[in-house]
């Protein structure tokens, strides 16, 4: 594996900040699953818009959609156990991005070593 420098080591620091919080709005969405509480949903909505906040600083745009996507289900009132079935599987199609964004961090980074070193 390439080692990581410059940006792609902020990009990996901003991925592994994410996915701390991306795990504790996973948590949040099973404590949800369990009773549907009305705090529960409004701390769901605030860590999905930091989540979303740090990937947009951080050129992860297209994954950033995806979690305000959660973020904009919990605005609206009503919160039965359809939407929150809806909000689990954002959740898990988020891990997956975020796990593709890393992979494709790790395989630019490869290229790029590999290109300075047939440059040299």
């Amino acid at each position: 594996m390439a080692k990581l420098h410059g940006s792609a080591l902020a990009k990996q620091a901003a991925l592994e900040e994410v996915r701390r919080k991306w795990d504790h709005v996973y948590s949040l969405v099973k404590q949800a699953q369990g009773r549907s509480d009305i705090a529960l949903i409004r701390q769901i909505n605030r860590s999905a818009a930091a989540v979303a906040r740090v990937l947009s600083e951080n050129g992860f745009g297209g994954v950033s959609q995806s979690v305000s996507e959660l973020e904009g289900m919990t605005r609206r009132t009503k919160v039965d156990a359809a939407k929150l079935r809806t909000m689990a599987e954002l959740v898990a199609g988020v891990r997956a991005l975020l796990d593709q964004a890393e992979r494709k961090l790790h395989r630019d980074a490869a290229e790029a070593a590999a290109e300075n070193a047939a440059a040299d």
